[in-house]
C-alpha cells in the first residue's frame, strides 16, 4: 500500500513538473551563422540559459538566424570627439519643438496622465520630460531587433554578464507571453518601447494599466506613462517634492561645499543660500536633504537639488539628464527655466584637452583616476583640491584658463607643438588584420610609452585601449577606426623608433 502511494505521488509529480524533472531539456540547435566565434558564444549561452530555466524553443526561436551587428559594436564604442559644454546639452534638448510637443501630448491625453498622476505621485510634466528625452513622445524609430543588439553586445564581450541577464530577461518576456518575438523591436543597445527599457526592467517595472492584459509600451500611452511613473515611485519618489531650486550665494562664499555632499536646507540656509528671486526657505523644504550643484561653475547658475532630482538620475545616471526633464516639467507648465545665464564666455574643454588635464593632475598628485578624457567624478575633486592649493574659487570647473595654470604648475610648454609627420599610409592591396593576445600588449606598451595611456598592457581591448589607439590614429592621420589591427600596431613601432 505505501508502495503504490509512493509510486503514485511520484508520478503525479512527474506530470505536474513536466518532463524536466525526469531529463533535462536539450539546449536548441542553430545554423552557422558563418562567425565561429559567434556561433561558439551562442551554442554555450543557449545550454547555459536552458539549465537556468530558460525554454529552449523559445531561445530558439529568438536566437536563430542572426549575426553579430558590426554597426551596434561600432555604436557601442564610439567615444564623441567632443563633449558639449552643459549649456549647449540643455539648450539643444529643452526646444520649442520639444516642449510644444509635450504641451500637445498632454492635451490629447490629459485624464490619463492625471490618473497617473493621482497613482503615483509623480507630477505629469516629469513623465512627459523623460517620454520626451527618451523616444520623442513615441516618435523615434525603433530600428532594431532586440534579440540580435543584445546578442550582439552580450558577444561582444565587454558587458557581456549584463548583456546576458538582458536576453535571459527577454527570454522569459516571450515565455510569459508578454510580448511576441515579433513585437520586440529596440534601441541599438536592446532598449524596449517608448520609455526605453532593457528587459529586466520591462518585466519588474513596466504596467498595464488601461487592464486589457498586455503591458504595451510600444503603442498604449497609458501603460507607456504608468510605467514611467512606476519606475520613478518604486526608485524613492516623493510626492508633492520639489525636483530642485534655483538659489543664489552669498559673497564669499566657500564653492567648495559644492562637492556632492549632503546637508538639510535648513543647514544650506544657514550658509547664506536664499532662492534666486531672494526668497527664503520654510515649512517642510528646510528637511529636505539636498545637494548644491554648480553645473558651469562659479560663474554659472546654482542649484540645491532634493532627493527627487536623485530618482530621475535613476533613470539616467547624469546631472545633465535630470535637470533637462525638470526644466522641461517647467516648462509644460508655462514656467520659466533658470534665471542665472550660463558663463559660455568661459569656454568647454574638449576630450584630449580633458585628457591632458587629468594626465597632469595626476602627474601632480591630484588623483584625478583614469585618464580617460571623461570629467567625471574623480576629475572633478582632482580639480578643486588644485584650486584649493591655488587659492582659487573652489568649484571644480574646468576651463581653458585653468588648464593652462595646471600646464604652467606642472612645467608643461604651452606653445603648440610642430606637428607630427604622419605615418606611412599601408599599400592600397594592404587588408588590416586583427592582432592576437601578443600583438594587442605589445602595442599597448608601444601607446603606452608614446604617452597615449592604454591601460595595463594585459592583450584585452577595452575602452581605454580602444580610445588610445583612436588618439594615436588621429595624431598620425591615420583613419580612425580605435581597432587592434598590425597595421596599427607597424605604426606604433615605427613611431616609437
Amino acid at each position: 500500500m505505501a508502495r503504490a502511494l509512493i509510486l503514485a505521488v511520484a508520478a503525479s509529480m512527474a506530470i505536474a513538473c513536466g518532463p524536466s524533472v525526469v531529463r533535462a531539456q536539450a539546449a536548441p540547435t542553430f545554423q552557422s551563422s558563418g562567425d565561429a566565434a559567434f556561433d561558439s558564444w551562442r551554442n554555450d549561452f543557449a545550454q547555459r540559459a536552458v539549465q537556468r530555466g530558460r525554454d529552449p524553443a523559445v531561445l530558439g526561436r529568438l536566437l536563430s538566424g542572426i549575426t553579430p551587428d558590426d554597426s551596434i559594436i561600432q555604436l557601442d564604442q564610439r567615444q564623441p570627439e567632443f563633449v558639449s559644454p552643459v549649456w549647449d546639452y540643455v539648450n539643444n534638448r529643452v526646444t520649442a519643438r520639444r516642449i510644444s510637443d509635450g504641451q500637445a501630448l498632454k492635451a490629447a491625453i490629459g485624464p490619463t496622465l492625471d490618473a497617473v498622476e493621482q497613482r503615483y505621485g509623480v507630477p505629469e510634466g516629469i513623465i512627459l520630460g523623460i517620454w520626451g528625452l527618451e523616444s520623442n513622445y513615441g516618435g523615434a524609430a525603433l530600428n532594431y531587433d532586440a534579440a540580435s543588439a543584445l546578442a550582439t553586445l552580450a558577444y561582444e564581450g565587454r558587458r557581456r554578464a549584463q548583456f546576458e541577464g538582458y536576453l535571459l530577461a527577454l527570454t522569459e518576456m516571450v515565455e510569459r507571453g508578454l510580448a511576441d518575438a515579433s513585437e520586440l523591436r529596440s534601441s541599438w543597445a536592446g532598449a524596449l518601447g517608448q520609455p526605453q527599457f532593457m528587459p529586466d526592467v520591462y518585466l519588474s517595472t513596466a504596467v498595464d494599466f488601461d487592464n486589457d492584459g498586455k503591458r504595451d509600451i510600444w503603442n498604449d500611452r497609458g501603460d507607456v506613462a504608468a510605467s514611467i511613473g512606476n519606475y520613478l515611485q518604486n526608485r524613492g519618489w516623493q510626492r508633492d517634492q520639489p525636483v530642485f531650486d534655483e538659489v543664489r550665494l552669498p559673497s564669499s562664499f566657500n564653492y567648495a561645499l559644492a562637492d556632492g555632499s549632503t546637508r538639510s536646507v535648513a543647514d544650506w540656509a544657514g550658509l547664506g543660500i536664499r532662492r534666486i528671486d531672494g526668497s527664503a526657505f520654510a515649512g517642510s523644504d528646510l528637511t529636505l536633504q539636498s545637494q548644491l550643484f554648480l553645473p558651469a561653475g562659479a560663474n554659472g547658475p546654482a542649484l540645491l537639488l532634493h532627493p527627487n532630482f536623485s530618482v530621475i538620475r535613476r533613470y539616467n545616471n547624469s546631472d545633465r539628464y535630470a535637470l533637462v526633464v525638470a526644466l522641461l516639467a517647467r516648462a509644460f507648465d508655462g514656467r520659466s527655466g533658470l534665471v542665472a545665464s550660463w558663463p559660455v564666455q568661459t569656454g568647454s574643454l574638449n576630450r584630449d584637452e580633458t585628457l591632458e588635464l587629468q594626465t597632469l593632475l595626476n602627474s601632480l598628485g591630484y588623483q584625478a583616476g583614469e585618464a580617460d578624457g571623461q570629467f567625471g567624478s574623480n576629475t572633478r575633486r582632482a580639480v578643486r583640491a588644485f584650486q584649493v592649493d591655488r587659492n582659487l574659487p573652489a568649484d571644480g570647473f574646468p576651463t581653458e584658463a585653468l588648464l593652462e595654470q595646471v600646464r604652467a604648475r606642472a612645467g608643461v610648454s604651452t606653445n603648440p607643438p610642430a606637428s607630427t609627420p604622419p605615418a606611412a599610409d599601408p599599400p592600397a592591396d594592404r587588408t588590416p588584420h586583427a592582432l592576437g593576445t601578443s600583438g594587442i600588449r605589445e602595442l599597448q606598451r608601444l601607446l603606452n610609452r608614446q604617452g597615449f595611456h592604454a591601460g595595463r598592457a594585459d592583450g584585452n581591448i577595452g575602452p581605454s585601449t580602444r580610445d588610445a589607439i583612436r588618439r594615436f590614429e588621429r595624431r598620425h592621420h591615420m583613419e580612425v577606426r580605435g581597432r587592434a589591427t598590425d597595421v596599427v600596431l607597424e605604426a606604433a613601432r615605427a613611431a616609437a623608433r
